[in-house]
């Protein structure tokens, strides 16, 4: 498909990164970087443009592509996930958004030395570190994947330039040249998103009745919640009712407490209360976006089943997007469209790079030489750590196109097998914020056993099995989550907690003058 551009598409293309790059220089001429303006900016950004800039952080080039394959292939059971999550909001923010808020921090992971100690600091941010960096090549790769099917694209190229353009601005611009190419990145997602919805429109005669009609006849409206066996607890299922209530649940916690990915965007908004505001826009942002991808899903799948369309022989339900932009969209749209993908993707590895850096720097560099902090010095350290972030992430989706198909899958796999250590972070926060008596060895040793367990479970009970014998994914967290709810006060009945915890759970938490004067204080 590498005739599917034309130069109106090009123009496109190149006009958005030229200005990306622009706003990584116009950040670091503007402003005079420390390490407050390069990993916070200065706590001075507009509470919609946090939001915005959360929204575009989070929504992935994969998010573009498989959730309209999720529409097409098996329906919109999964949008309930993303729609009811709003409804936890309010729990995660009363929980733990507040006390990243109490004093000036700059990681999640502060939090954890203040409740706990140093040791469960440290864990925690090696976690995230591993975590965060595979995940961020693994994006990477399949990003390169869908440029290549749908533009023709080398995957090398495409990761290399695209991941060199994406380090330019971070390194130079510290977060705020990143959050302000979220904003632009997050305008062009929701441009790209009503072109194609329209385009579908359009072929389909906005017969939108017919289309909804056609998706009840096949099961792809909510039918599966009818259905009994979907109630049923089966450890092979692909999804039933109560994954989808643990996963709406445990997903904007998680969110809250321990990915620095997001919690990096909101502190640096200008006081708590702004921060609330943009955790609340960057959801409901996200639910037309959501509706109208999942709506492109249905609407692909009733053109090229029953409304005229006609596909290659074959070709898988996650494809057909980009055969639909390939084939059906006139100049300039194709580009745009590129546009909001690859916006997308810098938006999400920028991202990544970012908040990394800043676990590195703050949790690992600084608790390991404090002498370092306000000196000069400061800002060498985070630009050559926010090289090495980017190269590595380069380098990890280079290595899968490099290396195959074999190692692609282990990657994938590896990532997948990573994530389940999210569960065994968000208990130290819960407890961090619920218990007084929970003490900081209590955690450490839930962390590493609770950590050991779902890095095992996913080997012997997917991995080292039949197919027919596997669990389902979202299962393989689940025996380290629930050991990570009982070990704690269980082991704090043997390791007492002593420490002072004044303002570090919700039962202590109290209005010092810091908060009073830059946030107002917090009322139960």
């Amino acid at each position: 498909m590498t005739d599917t551009l034309s130069t109106c598409d090009w123009v496109v293309i190149v006009v958005y990164l030229l200005l990306v790059i622009g706003l990584g220089f116009a950040s670091r001429c503007r402003h005079r970087q420390d390490t407050d303006e390069y990993l916070m900016a200065k706590r001075s950004m507009n509470w919609f443009v946090v939001a915005l800039a959360v929204f575009a952080t989070l929504f992935s080039t994969i998010s573009f592509v498989s959730i309209p394959g999720e529409a097409y292939n098996f329906g919109l059971t999964m949008m309930v996930v993303a729609l009811s999550q709003i409804l936890i909001v309010p729990l995660g923010i009363w929980l733990f958004l507040r006390f990243f808020f109490t004093a000036p921090t700059f990681s999640a992971y502060e939090y954890l030395e203040k409740r706990y100690d140093r040791k469960c600091r440290l864990i925690a941010a090696i976690i995230f570190i591993l975590v965060r960096l595979f995940y961020t090549g693994c994006v990477f790769y399949a990003a390169a994947v869908i440029f290549e099917s749908l533009a023709g694209w080398r995957p090398e190229m495409t990761i290399t330039v695209i991941g060199l353009i994406t380090l330019a601005y971070t390194f130079w611009g510290g977060i705020r040249a990143v959050i302000l190419a979220d904003v632009i990145q997050s305008i062009i997602i929701f441009l790209g998103i009503a072109a194609i919805l329209f385009r579908l429109l359009q072929v389909t005669g906005f017969d939108v009745e017919a289309v909804f009609a056609f998706a009840g006849d096949n099961n792809r409206l909510f039918g599966t919640f009818a259905q009994p066996e979907f109630y049923r607890i089966n450890l092979h299922d692909r999804w039933n009712f109560w994954l989808l209530i643990l996963v709406a649940v445990q997903i904007p916690l998680q969110t809250m407490c321990c990915d620095q990915l997001v919690i990096q965007r909101l502190l640096t908004s200008r006081s708590y209360h702004k921060a609330v505001r943009s955790t609340y826009a960057n959801y409901l942002l996200s639910i037309p976006v959501v509706t109208m991808l999942y709506g492109i899903g249905l609407f692909l799948f009733f053109y090229y089943n029953g409304g005229g369309g006609h596909l290659p022989e074959g070709m898988a339900g996650d494809k057909v997007l980009g055969f639909f932009i390939h084939s059906e969209l006139p100049a300039p749209l194709p580009g745009i469209i590129i546009v909001a993908l690859l916006a997308a993707l810098m938006s999400t590895v920028a991202g990544a790079i970012n908040s990394l850096v800043t676990v590195c720097f703050k949790d690992l560099v600084l608790t390991a030489k404090p002498n370092l902090a306000g000196t000069p010095r400061e800002m060498s350290v985070c630009r050559l750590l926010t090289a090495l972030a980017g190269g590595l992430a380069i380098f990890t989706a280079l290595m899968m196109v490099i290396v195959g198909q074999g190692v692609r899958t282990t990657l994938l796999e590896v990532i997948g097998v990573w994530s389940n250590l999210w569960p065994i972070l968000f208990v130290a926060f819960f407890y961090g914020v619920i218990s007084e008596r929970v003490s900081a060895r209590a955690i450490f040793w839930t962390m590493i056993i609770g950590g050991v367990v779902n890095l095992l479970v996913p080997y012997l009970m997917y991995y080292a099995v039949p197919e027919e014998m596997r669990w389902g994914f979202w299962y393989l967290g689940i025996p380290g989550l629930v050991l990570g709810m009982l070990l704690p006060p269980l082991l704090s009945i043997i390791w007492p907690n002593r420490r002072n915890l004044d303002g570090l759970t919700l039962k202590t938490l109290h209005c010092n003058r810091q908060v009073s004067q830059s946030q107002g204080c917090f009322h139960e």
